[in-house]
């Protein structure tokens, strides 16, 4: 079974807790602390794997703090709660400005204004990662972690050499979008920011535990010839038998591949806009932004604003088109 890349298995919780947010909401919260102890475990599992040095440029995204800060500033009274929740995004993302003001509203203000509500747009913004299969010779930084995985699982040596071996590589795609422009009743309110670099986690993870993808791959390939060898010499076979297994291990071998399994319907970034709306109803636009300029299709919706109240409007854009159409948050 595939367990996923950590970056997935972070995303999961994150995908989850949007899709409560657009209903009722009253798991979106559980679903974001579900994301972070999540990344803290994987966190944990990589600083132990690579070391205190490397572990601090391992990928980390503060979206489920960013879902609870929003959740929190929305009770009207929870507000230490929230800015401590932006707190944590600004130190992540420390140059978006919108969040840098999500934290001082928190701090100083409200969460909206009376005769007025707020408005979320989430967009999934361009086409994620994906794997593929690349051959590669390992590295002595491979081949020093292989040595030790080979010398825990049995009396097994590594030999002087080895040939060119399988791995999975992250793929990008190039994709003409960066960010979404928002519009509310045709006046443009500003574009989006990302709350989630999938592609950056999925590349920043991957670079840094390179040296062990390869070196288990090692490992396998060795521990897969040193099997037919043992074999052979427990069973004392004759010239026409060890030919045989001397092919079958071949054949075995050569069932090595490398592991390209990813969800491929993930998008590039998830990113956010946020703006205070008066009461009433609105016709929302989003249109694709490609160095700051518009381009595409422009995707419209008409949204109701609750006083007091937070809105949601999430769609996906893998190009310069809206896949399906927007949707919008029912209200509780």
């Amino acid at each position: 079974s595939y367990a996923g890349e950590d970056y997935e298995r972070i995303l999961l919780r994150a995908f989850l807790a949007l899709s409560n947010m657009m209903h009722d909401g009253g798991d979106a919260e559980s679903y974001s602390l579900q994301l972070d102890e999540k990344q803290r475990d994987i966190y944990a599992a990589a600083t132990e794997r690579l070391g205190e040095e490397k572990i601090q440029q391992y990928p980390l995204v503060p979206v489920g703090y960013y879902l609870r800060g929003l959740l929190r500033e929305a009770t009207f009274h929870d507000y230490d709660e929230a800015a401590t929740n932006y707190e944590r995004v600004c130190e992540l993302y420390p140059d978006v400005r919108s969040f840098a003001w999500d934290l001082h509203r928190a701090r100083t203000s409200v969460h909206s204004q009376p005769g007025k509500g707020v408005l979320y747009i989430f967009a999934l913004v361009g086409r994620g990662p994906q794997k593929i299969a690349v051959s590669e010779r390992p590295t002595s930084d491979a081949l020093l972690i292989a040595d030790r995985i080979i010398s825990a699982a049995g009396p097994y040596k590594l030999p002087p050499t080895i040939a060119p071996i399988q791995v999975p590589a992250i793929q990008t795609t190039s994709t003409p979008i960066e960010r979404m422009l928002v519009s509310v009743d045709r006046n443009s309110i500003g574009p989006t920011e990302v709350i989630a670099d999938i592609e950056g986690m999925a590349i920043g993870a991957y670079q840094l535990d390179h040296p062990h993808i390869l070196a288990r791959a090692v490992a396998r390939r060795v521990v897969k010839k040193a099997t037919i060898v043992v074999a052979k010499d427990t069973m004392h076979t004759d010239p026409l038998v060890s030919l045989a297994m001397d092919a079958a291990g071949v054949a075995w071998e050569a069932t090595e591949a490398a592991d390209t399994r990813s969800w491929s319907l993930l998008p590039r970034s998830i990113q956010v806009l946020r703006v205070e709306v008066p009461v009433g109803t609105h016709l929302i636009a989003l249109r694709p932004l490609q160095n700051n300029r518009p381009i595409g299709a422009e995707a419209v919706q008409r949204v109701e604003i609750r006083n007091g109240s937070n809105t949601f409007v999430l769609g996906y854009f893998p190009d310069d088109r809206l896949v399906g159409k927007l949707s919008v948050s029912q209200p509780k």
